[in-house]
């Protein structure tokens, strides 16, 4: 097993990072201030970009079981368990979090159509539309701490540890 990640992992890495934090801070706010006509051609958008998050999630999942690359020798034992359950509870949080979507569009008031193109309306239903809802805004919350304990681990074992933890990924 490799020690380092390679240019494509690196790419992908920070590709997500980009669009997960882009979904997270913008097109969700974009969602949730719009109105009427304009909603549902940022809903469009925001459904079909979570999607292709998803794909490039699972892609990276499978890279991950195929070529696993292993922590670092330099982590205590404590944080090698919680590095691999912090990474894995992202790829389970993003696969929840399209989903909530999903529901949540499928009993929306209007028509919501991923990439345009797919209608996953069946029918408006505000008390199920509320329900997922919430689940997705919490979600979107839980993602969100995920991402701060993450970014602070790596800077607490860049800066405080001194070991190259930021190197690996850049």
């Amino acid at each position: 097993m490799s020690i380092n990640y390679t240019r494509a992992r690196k790419i992908m890495h920070w590709l997500l990072a980009v669009l997960i934090l882009f979904w997270l801070f913008v097109s969700g706010n974009f969602v949730s201030s719009a109105e009427g006509e304009q909603k549902g051609m940022i809903l469009m958008f925001h459904s079909g970009g979570a999607i292709v998050i998803l794909g490039l999630m699972l892609f990276r999942y499978s890279l991950r079981r195929k070529s696993p690359v292993p922590p670092m020798e330099a982590l205590k034992p404590w944080e090698k368990v919680w590095s691999v359950r912090l990474h894995l509870s992202f790829y389970f949080m993003i696969g929840l979090m399209v989903l909530s979507g999903i529901l949540q569009g499928i009993f929306f008031e209007q028509e919501v159509r991923v990439f345009g193109l797919i209608n996953i309306t069946v029918g408006h239903n505000e008390s199920m539309q509320a329900i997922f809802n919430n689940v997705h805004w919490l979600i979107a919350n839980l993602i969100k701490l995920a991402i701060a304990i993450h970014v602070l681990a790596a800077i607490k074992h860049q800066f405080i540890d001194k070991q190259p933890f930021i190197k690996r990924m850049v």
